[in-house]
């Protein structure tokens, strides 16, 4: 793929399907999250490859933390101490300059030593600015809305004259330091969002559904992705 003025700035991913992929192996469902982890390095190194800054991946919601088997969780959390700590230590993202950020309700979820493994990602990372790994984890779209609700009202108690606009609802997001998402790609064969997974940062994205599960979805499926969202035309309502 050649790189272009247009490619995207900024992708994100759902990455659907773990579970059924591990079903349809006859593995137990954490083997499924397992080979998943695979993938992203894939993508990482495509972002690299044609310079797209910013990349954001949807590695869990709090209804999967909640939810599912208390093995599974436990699995689920290893993993994340288990790959934190290898991307702090990564010399592919420091020699890229990698920043990475972790969005979510994570620090009041996890165990100590999950939070320090995601803690020392971030910290090693911080001064980097070439790309942009964005993760998200123990997160709710729906969720991060209302806490923007509760933050516009506050300033406004504070402030009668507020005038309450996109530019003050973006400062109050999680994200708010991120740009908007260009291309939102969801894999698993299921054409929709999930909990308003970065519902006002996605509000102009173009999407890219997937049939493939997650675990089957490589580097090749994500340049498609990337070059199907440049044979699209962008007019913004014009």
């Amino acid at each position: 793929m050649k790189k272009t003025k247009n490619l995207p700035i900024h992708i994100a991913v759902i990455p659907d399907g773990n579970r059924r992929w591990a079903k349809e192996h006859k593995v137990d469902a954490w083997m499924g999250h397992k080979s998943g982890t695979v993938n992203f390095e894939k993508l990482s190194d495509v972002i690299i490859e044609l310079k797209i800054p910013h990349l954001s991946f949807w590695a869990s919601s709090k209804d999967n933390l909640r939810k599912r088997p208390a093995r599974e969780v436990e699995f689920l959390l290893n993993l994340f101490k288990e790959k934190f700590l290898k991307l702090s230590k990564s010399e592919k993202i420091h020699k890229n300059k990698m920043k990475i950020n972790i969005f979510g309700s994570w620090r009041e979820q996890f165990p100590e030593d999950v939070k320090q493994s995601l803690e020392q990602a971030i910290k090693s990372t911080k001064n980097y600015n070439s790309y942009f790994l964005n993760f998200f984890i123990a997160y709710s779209g729906t969720g991060e809305m209302l806490d923007t609700i509760k933050c516009i009202a506050k300033r406004a108690r504070g402030d009668l004259s507020l005038e309450i606009n996109k530019n003050l609802l973006k400062k109050c997001l999680l994200t708010c330091d991120l740009p908007p998402v260009d291309l939102l790609v969801r894999t698993g064969g299921e054409p929709h969002n999930s909990d308003g997974f970065m519902m006002w940062d996605t509000a102009n994205a173009q999407l890219h559904f997937s049939e493939k599960l997650w675990p089957d979805f490589d580097e090749n499926d994500f340049r498609e992705a990337i070059e199907d969202y440049l044979r699209r035309g962008r007019r913004f309502g014009k």
